[in-house]
């Protein structure tokens, strides 16, 4: 998750629009209680009083229900603090009105992917690849439809990340036996799915020739070597 700080500017943004939108007529406290939720989120936020910061933020919301710049800063206050069932709801409402906001759709993919809702959380990965063509994301994408037993969208896509150059450019990071970890290209990431793909669909001979291929770039690479243990290797 790239995107994560809360942006101060784009809520004083909306503040200063909502501000403009009203004439002399319209009703002059609302401008003056909209500046007292802004300065409460700015001291709540400076002082890390979570709750208070996202009961300003819900208060500037209701000055203007549906604003997707509150609406985005609320979301990554939950997903910040791993709220991720009030995170993925907020960022589907934010979807709902605006369709491009990828980082709604950011949040609602990683919220989803944690609450273990692989189904909700593989078409928002899919928007976000079509979006930015990041293979990481399509290593993602391929991860969860393996999970979900997805076998051949899964390989499928392994395919094209494997035959990316970027997959040596870009890396992972796994955890190892003694609860260190190890970074390891994209690509040797990806064989060693491939491989996981293979052996849970009984193919030990091709399991065992893409955990090699995995190894020969990443010669050290445990989790390849505990999944050729599993296979009796």
């Amino acid at each position: 998750m790239k995107k994560f700080l809360i942006s101060v500017c784009c809520v004083f943004a909306f503040g200063s629009a909502l501000m403009a939108q009203n004439n002399a007529a319209a009703d002059t406290l609302l401008p003056a209680e909209l500046q007292r939720q802004m300065f409460i989120y700015q001291i709540a936020n400076k002082y890390n009083d979570v709750q208070m910061t996202k009961t300003a933020l819900y208060n500037i919301l209701a000055q203007a229900p549906g604003n997707t710049t509150v609406m985005d800063s609320l979301a990554m206050l939950y997903f910040q603090y791993q709220e991720f069932v009030s995170a993925a709801l907020i960022s589907q409402d934010i979807i709902a009105i605006n369709p491009n906001d990828l980082l709604a759709t950011e949040i609602a993919a990683v919220s989803f992917e944690q609450l273990g809702v692989p189904s909700k959380s593989i078409p928002l990965y899919e928007k976000m690849y079509l979006a930015n063509n990041d293979i990481s994301l399509l290593y993602q994408i391929s991860f969860l439809q393996y999970s979900s037993k997805r076998y051949d969208e899964s390989n499928l896509n392994l395919e094209t990340v494997i035959e990316d150059k970027l997959s040596l450019e870009r890396f992972l990071v796994f955890p190892t036996a003694d609860k260190q970890q190890q970074q390891v290209s994209l690509l040797a990431a990806a064989y060693r799915l491939k491989g996981m793909i293979q052996a849970d669909q009984g193919n030990i001979d091709m399991a065992t020739e893409a955990y090699n291929k995995a190894l020969e770039l990443v010669p050290d690479f445990q989790s390849v070597k505990d999944l050729k243990i599993d296979l009796g290797q």
